[in-house]
């Protein structure tokens, strides 16, 4: 059984020495993470820097006090996301959110290179992928601490540390690898739904979609199959094929795995902020409102443990009222798989995939501190 380890978002006393930020660096020391980080050891601190007119991202003081750990430690940190925009645009949406040198005291940079190609191909024995592409930055680190919001996710039922392993650890090439097991197929355009609007081309990060003679045309080679154009579209003229979604899941549990597998055993620390709990991931370019009150932080060393205890956490929890998508369920009562209910895709999926892959135990114990 693997220990989970809990700060809770609920303060015992109004004082600042029971704050989440103050007290997360004792939940890292209590979650072992000198065995994680030695000295010397080059520390890639992965996060996602969020998208403009989103805003729900783990906030750069949290990013500030794992710096902190590493640096104590004797390591050298950087805080890393890889390319959804090309890098530089990227970097300017970090700014934007909070995230740069000065608000988290360490180099923060893109690490699969400038256009999102740089990588070392990773093998994996996985029944749905054989390979992937590792940005460079997170293959040749010494250890890792992976820093994650745990949120909804239209396609893969939610994001956490998985996701953020699978996506935000892997180049462009990577990612699209893992996108198209959906089924390979871009977007379909549904003219007559259509009011050329044109939010789904503002929204392309890739450049794959744009007007032509008044009709959308979606670039093949260009698209990575990432949908954030069918999530945008406020007439639904654009669509998804579902088809692929269980193979979608597991691709993400397998690509994980390939980036675990670059790392030395026990180079790696999880932390689940499970707050701000949103329907979208945070690649949307706006956020909604939580599901359900704040929990608190997670934290361990078994990535299978992590996530399941963050989704069984979630979904003992009783929702607020109002706060899904429009026009669907009010409220999420306490006691059921609200991704699921929201999304219509099983998020466990994935975690059991990864159990099965050999990458932790879903038996767990929280050690609440």
């Amino acid at each position: 059984m693997s220990s989970v380890y809990f700060l809770s978002y609920i303060i015992k006393e109004f004082k600042a020495q029971y704050s989440p930020v103050t007290r997360l660096k004792e939940l890292m020391y209590k979650a072992g993470v000198r065995e994680v980080v030695e000295e010397g050891d080059v520390v890639a601190v992965k996060t996602h820097f969020g998208s403009q007119g989103g805003f729900r991202i783990v906030r750069p003081i949290f990013l500030g006090k794992v710096v902190e750990v590493v640096k104590e430690l004797g390591g050298k940190p950087f805080v890393t996301d890889t390319c959804r925009p090309p890098a530089l645009d990227y970097l300017e949406i970090a700014n934007i959110e909070g995230i740069n040198h000065l608000s988290v005291g360490a180099p923060v940079l893109i690490a699969d290179g400038l256009r999102g190609n740089d990588y070392r191909l990773v093998k994996v024995n996985g029944e749905i992928i054989k390979e992937v592409e590792v940005a460079s930055a997170i293959y040749e680190a010494d250890a890792m601490i992976v820093v994650s919001h745990v949120k909804g996710h239209r396609m893969a039922g939610f994001g956490g540390a998985l996701k953020n392993l699978a996506m935000g650890c892997t180049a462009k090439p990577g990612k699209r690898r893992v996108h198209d097991v959906l089924g390979g197929e871009p977007p379909v355009w549904r003219e007559e739904k259509c009011t050329r609007c044109g939010a789904c081309v503002a929204a392309c990060d890739h450049k794959a979609i744009y007007f032509k003679n008044g009709k959308i045309v979606v670039d093949e080679e260009k698209c990575v199959k990432c949908y954030r154009c069918v999530w945008v579209c406020p007439n639904r003229a654009l669509v998804w094929n579902r088809r692929g979604v269980e193979r979608f899941l597991k691709a993400i549990a397998e690509a994980a795995a390939a980036v675990i597998s670059t790392f030395k055993q026990g180079k790696i620390l999880y932390l689940n902020f499970v707050c701000d709990v949103t329907v979208a991931c945070d690649c949307t370019p706006w956020s909604t409102n939580p599901l359900i009150p704040d929990i608190g932080i997670l934290t361990s060393r078994d990535v299978v443990a992590v996530e399941k205890a963050s989704l069984d956490l979630i979904n003992e929890t009783q929702g607020i009222p109002g706060q899904t998508l429009p026009g669907r369920i009010d409220v999420l009562p306490a006691k059921v798989n609200k991704f699921l209910e929201v999304h219509g895709i099983d998020p466990y999926i994935q975690v059991y995939h990864a159990e099965k892959l050999g990458l932790g135990k879903l038996d767990y114990k929280i050690i609440e501190i």
